[in-house]
């Protein structure tokens, strides 16, 4: 029973995705890690699951490949890790948002590149003021930050114009709960 709320709550907020959602990053729980989900709507959900799933779900609703699209993404911006996530109506970039506390915890979340406002540098890290109001605090440089903001644009573009082409088509009629192997 805990199983099905689960897959109805993670359904129900994938199904806001990507546009409605401002920014996503690991959160620690009791139950280990999730991600902590801030919507257009000023709404805070956490999902019970690793940035790295959550992202390749991002993926898989828009029926696209995801190691290949990583690939080409890796070839065209010169960068192998920390790539951003580019779909069809947003892209996310990748940002330091807290300390692991045990080295294989997840330490990047993502934010939505049309939300960022203004970025200020904090001297040992920077906040970035998003359009609706909110303040995410971030850790590393705000200068090397600003240069991810500029190579996600250019493979946005990029990528814009090859969907627009029709080379990698849009699975609109997808079903969420197939997504996540539901019956």
């Amino acid at each position: 029973m805990e199983n099905k709320a689960f897959f109805r709550m993670v359904i129900f907020i994938m199904n806001s995705i990507p546009k409605d959602i401002i920014y996503f990053v690991p959160h620690y729980t009791e139950n280990g890690d999730s991600v902590l989900i801030l919507f257009l709507s000023g709404e805070k959900k956490v999902v019970p699951m690793s940035i790295r799933s959550f992202s390749k779900k991002l993926y898989s609703l828009y029926a696209i490949d995801c190691q290949a699209i990583k690939k080409l993404i890796s070839q065209r911006i010169g960068q192998k890790n920390l790539l951003p996530i580019v779909l069809p109506d947003a892209t996310f970039i990748p940002v330091k948002t807290r300390k692991a506390i045990v080295k294989t915890d997840p330490i990047f979340g993502y934010v939505n590149i049309s939300q960022i406002f203004k970025i200020d540098d904090k001297g040992e890290g920077f906040e970035m003021l998003l359009r609706c109001g909110a303040v995410l605090s971030c850790l590393g440089s705000a200068k090397y930050f600003k240069k991810r903001i500029t190579l996600a644009s250019v493979i946005t573009d990029y990528l814009q114009g090859v969907w627009s082409q029709g080379a990698l088509k849009i699975k609109e009629e997808c079903e969420l709960e197939n997504v996540f192997g539901l019956e």
